[in-house]
């Protein structure tokens, strides 16, 4: 299977038009489109005042995964918004050498974690960190963040071993997620 960062260098080369609609972009990328939107989003899950939005929609996207859609399902004012071929094109070759050094150590790999059963209970499992991720509790969308990107590169490689680390990592998320609520809820009781 050809590697992911030269799969998305050579789409966007090949794409005929000077500019390439986001819906296209995920049509060509076809089953690794649920790991890019889901990186992505995770990514913007750090910043303050964006994690909600990018909560909810991590969370729309663990649903459809979760219902076993092939390719996410974007609403049409997302999917024509247009991307500039060139721009793109130098962003994905400005990546280039840090999706080296990580598809060195993601790859290919029991299999059976990539399959479509395994694929739908991981987006029930993103629904629940992305649920987490979005309340209303200081440093809480760090670890839910970091778990969906670590499943979203096993889910794009096909690498059974990252999802099972990132499974892990869900499971540590969880209970840091449990232990920050618990702590707030019974501050709260104190003061009243």
């Amino acid at each position: 299977m050809e590697k992911t960062s030269v799969f998305l260098l050579r789409l966007v080369k090949e794409h005929p038009k000077a500019s390439i609609s986001i819906g296209d972009l995920l049509e060509l990328l076809k089953r690794r489109s649920y790991g890019a939107l889901l990186i992505m989003l995770s990514l913007l899950g750090f910043i303050p005042g964006i994690s909600f939005f990018a909560g909810f929609a991590i969370f729309l996207l663990g649903l459809q995964l979760a219902l076993g859609f092939y390719a996410p399902r974007l609403p049409k004012f997302a999917n024509k918004r247009e991307l500039n071929q060139q721009k793109t094109l130098h962003f994905i070759e400005e990546l280039q050498p840090w999706l080296h050094k990580l598809e060195r150590f993601v790859k290919p790999r029991w299999d059976w974690l990539s399959s479509e059963p395994v694929r739908r209970l991981l987006g029930a499992l993103i629904c629940v960190l992305a649920l987490m991720s979005v309340l209303p509790l200081p440093f809480i969308n760090f670890a839910p963040n970091f778990a969906v990107i670590c499943l979203s590169l096993g889910i794009i490689e096909r690498d059974g071993l990252c999802i099972l680390v990132g499974s892990l990592l869900s499971v540590g998320a969880l209970w840091i997620g449990y232990l920050l609520v618990r702590v707030a809820f019974e501050s709260l009781m104190l003061v009243l």
